[in-house]
Protein backbone atom coordinates (compact mmCIF):
# COMPACT_ATOMS: atom_id res chain seq x y z
CA UNK A 1 0.00 0.00 0.00
CA UNK A 2 1.12 3.59 -0.89
CA UNK A 3 0.22 6.60 1.01
CA UNK A 4 -0.59 9.76 -1.15
CA UNK A 5 2.30 12.70 0.49
CA UNK A 6 1.48 16.10 -0.58
CA UNK A 7 5.14 16.82 -1.46
CA UNK A 8 6.56 14.76 -4.45
CA UNK A 9 9.39 16.67 -4.67
CA UNK A 10 13.13 16.72 -2.79
CA UNK A 11 12.76 20.96 -0.43
CA UNK A 12 16.82 19.92 -0.45
CA UNK A 13 17.69 19.42 -4.17
CA UNK A 14 14.59 19.37 -6.11
CA UNK A 15 14.80 15.57 -7.00
CA UNK A 16 11.85 13.33 -7.36
CA UNK A 17 10.84 11.58 -3.79
CA UNK A 18 10.35 7.27 -4.30
CA UNK A 19 9.49 5.22 -1.92
CA UNK A 20 6.98 5.60 -0.59
CA UNK A 21 5.56 2.88 1.15
CA UNK A 22 3.70 2.49 4.16
CA UNK A 23 3.73 -1.16 5.24
CA UNK A 24 7.23 -0.79 5.24
CA UNK A 25 7.10 2.10 7.32
CA UNK A 26 8.98 4.06 4.71
CA UNK A 27 9.19 7.63 4.24
CA UNK A 28 9.75 9.22 0.80
CA UNK A 29 13.47 9.30 -0.12
CA UNK A 30 14.98 11.95 -2.73
CA UNK A 31 16.27 10.20 -6.10
CA UNK A 32 18.93 12.68 -6.18
CA UNK A 33 20.49 13.49 -2.79
CA UNK A 34 19.04 10.94 -0.65
CA UNK A 35 17.46 13.18 1.71
CA UNK A 36 14.39 11.90 3.85
CA UNK A 37 11.34 13.47 4.16
CA UNK A 38 9.24 12.91 7.04
CA UNK A 39 5.30 14.30 6.62
CA UNK A 40 5.07 15.29 10.58
CA UNK A 41 1.44 15.84 12.21
CA UNK A 42 0.17 19.59 13.08
CA UNK A 43 -0.07 20.07 17.23
CA UNK A 44 -3.64 21.62 18.46
CA UNK A 45 -5.03 22.73 21.55
CA UNK A 46 -8.05 22.39 22.48
CA UNK A 47 -10.06 24.10 26.26
CA UNK A 48 -13.03 22.93 27.81
CA UNK A 49 -13.84 26.28 29.72
CA UNK A 50 -15.80 25.00 32.74
CA UNK A 51 -17.90 26.66 34.92
CA UNK A 52 -20.21 24.99 37.36
CA UNK A 53 -21.50 22.20 35.19
CA UNK A 54 -21.17 23.88 32.06
CA UNK A 55 -18.69 24.22 29.10
CA UNK A 56 -18.05 27.08 26.95
CA UNK A 57 -18.88 26.47 23.44
CA UNK A 58 -17.64 28.89 20.10
CA UNK A 59 -19.83 29.13 16.91
CA UNK A 60 -17.08 28.88 14.02
CA UNK A 61 -16.89 31.47 11.63
CA UNK A 62 -13.95 30.14 9.37
CA UNK A 63 -13.97 26.73 8.13
CA UNK A 64 -13.76 23.94 8.62
CA UNK A 65 -16.92 23.65 9.67
CA UNK A 66 -18.25 27.38 9.52
CA UNK A 67 -21.05 27.61 11.13
CA UNK A 68 -21.21 24.84 13.04
CA UNK A 69 -20.57 25.18 17.60
CA UNK A 70 -17.24 24.18 18.69
CA UNK A 71 -14.82 23.92 21.60
CA UNK A 72 -11.99 26.23 21.88
CA UNK A 73 -9.20 25.38 19.80
CA UNK A 74 -6.37 25.88 18.23
CA UNK A 75 -3.03 25.04 16.38
CA UNK A 76 0.63 25.34 18.40
CA UNK A 77 3.27 27.57 16.42
CA UNK A 78 6.70 25.58 16.37
CA UNK A 79 8.68 26.83 19.23
CA UNK A 80 5.42 27.45 21.51
CA UNK A 81 4.38 26.41 24.64
CA UNK A 82 1.20 23.94 24.49
CA UNK A 83 -0.17 25.31 27.58
CA UNK A 84 0.49 28.93 26.16
CA UNK A 85 -1.14 28.33 23.20
CA UNK A 86 -3.96 26.79 24.63
CA UNK A 87 -4.26 30.24 26.47
CA UNK A 88 -3.91 32.37 23.81
CA UNK A 89 -6.32 30.29 21.19
CA UNK A 90 -9.17 31.22 24.21
CA UNK A 91 -7.99 35.16 24.14
CA UNK A 92 -7.95 35.13 20.40
CA UNK A 93 -11.11 33.67 19.94
CA UNK A 94 -13.12 34.78 22.82
CA UNK A 95 -11.15 37.31 24.79
CA UNK A 96 -11.19 36.15 28.33
CA UNK A 97 -8.48 34.96 30.42
CA UNK A 98 -8.37 31.61 31.52
CA UNK A 99 -6.47 29.35 33.99
CA UNK A 100 -5.47 25.27 32.59
CA UNK A 101 -7.05 23.23 35.64
CA UNK A 102 -5.44 20.13 34.18
CA UNK A 103 -4.51 18.42 30.63
CA UNK A 104 -7.85 15.85 29.94
CA UNK A 105 -5.43 13.89 27.46
CA UNK A 106 -4.23 13.54 24.01
CA UNK A 107 -5.96 12.10 20.86
CA UNK A 108 -4.09 11.07 17.49
CA UNK A 109 -4.46 8.66 15.01
CA UNK A 110 -7.59 9.62 12.83
CA UNK A 111 -6.00 12.77 11.54
CA UNK A 112 -3.08 14.53 10.59
CA UNK A 113 -3.60 16.51 13.45
CA UNK A 114 -2.37 16.00 17.46
CA UNK A 115 -5.06 17.00 20.05
CA UNK A 116 -3.81 17.90 23.32
CA UNK A 117 -7.00 18.67 25.49
CA UNK A 118 -6.82 20.90 28.84
CA UNK A 119 -9.71 22.35 31.35
CA UNK A 120 -9.44 25.38 32.35
CA UNK A 121 -11.76 28.29 34.27
CA UNK A 122 -12.22 31.79 33.15
CA UNK A 123 -10.16 33.99 35.21
CA UNK A 124 -11.23 37.91 33.87
CA UNK A 125 -12.72 39.32 30.86
CA UNK A 126 -15.81 39.50 29.15
CA UNK A 127 -16.85 37.20 26.43
CA UNK A 128 -16.90 38.68 23.14
CA UNK A 129 -17.14 37.37 19.00
CA UNK A 130 -13.56 37.62 17.12
CA UNK A 131 -13.26 36.89 13.74
CA UNK A 132 -12.93 33.02 14.11
CA UNK A 133 -16.30 33.01 15.76
CA UNK A 134 -19.65 34.74 15.15
CA UNK A 135 -21.00 33.67 18.75
CA UNK A 136 -20.84 31.38 21.80
CA UNK A 137 -23.17 30.05 24.85
CA UNK A 138 -22.23 28.21 27.67
CA UNK A 139 -24.23 24.66 27.86
CA UNK A 140 -24.95 22.48 30.31
CA UNK A 141 -22.62 19.15 30.58
CA UNK A 142 -26.08 16.94 29.58
CA UNK A 143 -27.25 19.26 26.65
CA UNK A 144 -24.10 19.86 25.04
CA UNK A 145 -24.53 18.84 21.13
CA UNK A 146 -22.92 16.64 18.84
CA UNK A 147 -19.84 18.73 17.74
CA UNK A 148 -18.03 18.72 14.45
CA UNK A 149 -14.61 17.61 14.53
CA UNK A 150 -12.99 14.07 14.21
CA UNK A 151 -12.00 13.71 17.84
CA UNK A 152 -14.81 15.38 19.30
CA UNK A 153 -17.35 12.72 20.23
CA UNK A 154 -14.07 10.92 22.06
CA UNK A 155 -13.43 14.22 23.71
CA UNK A 156 -16.83 15.24 25.28
CA UNK A 157 -17.16 11.35 26.54
CA UNK A 158 -13.78 11.65 28.38
CA UNK A 159 -14.84 14.59 29.68
CA UNK A 160 -18.21 13.59 30.86
CA UNK A 161 -16.61 10.80 32.64
CA UNK A 162 -14.18 13.34 34.67
CA UNK A 163 -16.74 15.02 35.40
CA UNK A 164 -19.13 12.45 36.79
CA UNK A 165 -16.19 11.55 39.43
CA UNK A 166 -15.65 14.51 40.46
Amino acid sequence: MTQKYNNNFCSNCGGKLIGIDILKASNPTCDKCNFTYYEDPKVAAVIIVKKQNQILLVKRSIEPHFGKWSLLSGYVNRGENVESAAIREVKEEVDIDVSITELQGVYSGLSPVVIIVFHATQTSGILSISNEVSDFKWVKNEDIPKLPFVYDQQIIEDYLLISNRT
